[in-house]
């Protein structure tokens, strides 16, 4: 396995404090929000995220935009509304643009969002302020990357692949190759969710691992290994929704071998997934059937690790590939 190096550790540490602005964000709003101060802290709140996040490079920042922005737009008005699915898929859809194709999309979408705060809907009395605070702090952020996308901070910040590829060459394809990878991300979590509940599921557990699999195996290694990353990660957030210490601290480990693996080598994804295999056996009495419906976890703890194991036994196979790869051409 290669040395981790001190440019490798960085780029973990960026990835954490990231991941730790996004979600500590969203219990500071609800916080906010339940003790009625939301509106009076819109503002501040709009320049203390982007002054937390303004010292990042341009690439790591443009990648935590897209995860901000999908983590704090799509759930403001989770659950009020059917219409809300709309602004789910655009808010989504506009984040991997950003990431994909140009910043311009992230911005749009922060001044956008305004006007669907607009819209009346029936809210519950705690959240009463919140589609004028909304307001107030998504147009903080939408200036802001407007400002930093015009001077040209994020010019050579957009993901693209270090050597071309085929269906990866434009922002456009690039785009709707990772809107095809989440629909199977998608799909894979509405599946676990019909059978995690039955003793049977751990009949299915390997045939829709396998699924998955199949499912990727058509993506160039570029996009093949960010589908993983991404995956890994979403994995590792299975049981952190708890809002449980240990939880969150599993997940932070398991985003760091993400971020790994995708960085360094894929053994390290192999070493993530087979730790979170045995992790799925530890009792949990905060799961519910609304949660694995919602995350596509398994709620029979040996289906969870027949499915990990047998995505880490592919990934070894995959690492092993890459290895011989790497070896033929030095």
């Amino acid at each position: 396995m290669p040395n981790l190096s001190k440019k490798e550790l960085f780029v973990v540490l960026q990835t954490l404090y990231a991941g730790l602005v996004t979600v500590g964000f969203s219990y500071l709003i609800g916080f906010a929000t339940q003790q009625k101060i939301l509106l009076i802290a819109a503002l501040p709140f709009g320049i203390l995220l982007v002054l937390l996040l303004a010292w990042l490079p341009a690439r790591a920042q443009l990648l935590s935009w897209g995860a901000v922005t999908v983590w704090l737009l799509s759930t403001v008005y989770s659950g009020t509304s059917d219409i809300e699915y709309f602004m789910l898929f655009a808010v989504v859809l506009a984040a991997i643009a950003g990431v994909f194709w140009s910043p311009w999309f992230l911005a749009a979408i922060w001044f956008i969002h305004p006007l669907w705060d607009l819209i009346p809907r029936d809210l519950p009395d705690h959240q009463h302020d919140l589609p004028l605070a909304c307001l107030i702090y998504d147009l903080v952020v939408a200036i802001y990357l407007a400002w930093r996308i015009r001077k040209g901070f994020f010019k050579d910040a957009v993901v693209v692949p270090s050597k071309p590829e085929r269906f990866l060459s434009t922002g456009l394809t690039r785009t709707l190759i990772a809107v095809g990878v989440l629909v199977v991300i998608v799909v894979e979590i509405s599946v676990v969710g019909m059978f995690s509940m039955d003793d049977s599921s751990i009949w299915f557990a390997a045939p829709v691992a396998l699924g998955l699999i199949a499912a990727t195996l058509w993506l160039p290694m570029s996009a093949k290994k960010i589908f993983w990353l991404l995956f890994t990660i979403w994995t590792g957030m299975t049981f952190a929704h708890s809002g449980e210490v240990l939880e969150l601290l599993v997940f932070g480990l398991m985003v760091a071998l993400g971020v790994l693996g995708y960085r360094v080598s894929m053994y390290y994804w192999v070493g993530a997934w087979g730790f979170h295999a045995l992790w799925n056996l530890l009792p949990r009495e905060h799961l519910s059937h609304d949660a694995a419906m919602m995350m596509g976890h398994w709620m029979v703890p040996v289906a969870g690790l027949v499915f990990e194991i047998t995505i880490a036994l592919y990934l070894l196979w995959l690492a092993r590939r890459e290895s011989k790869s790497i070896s033929a051409t030095e």
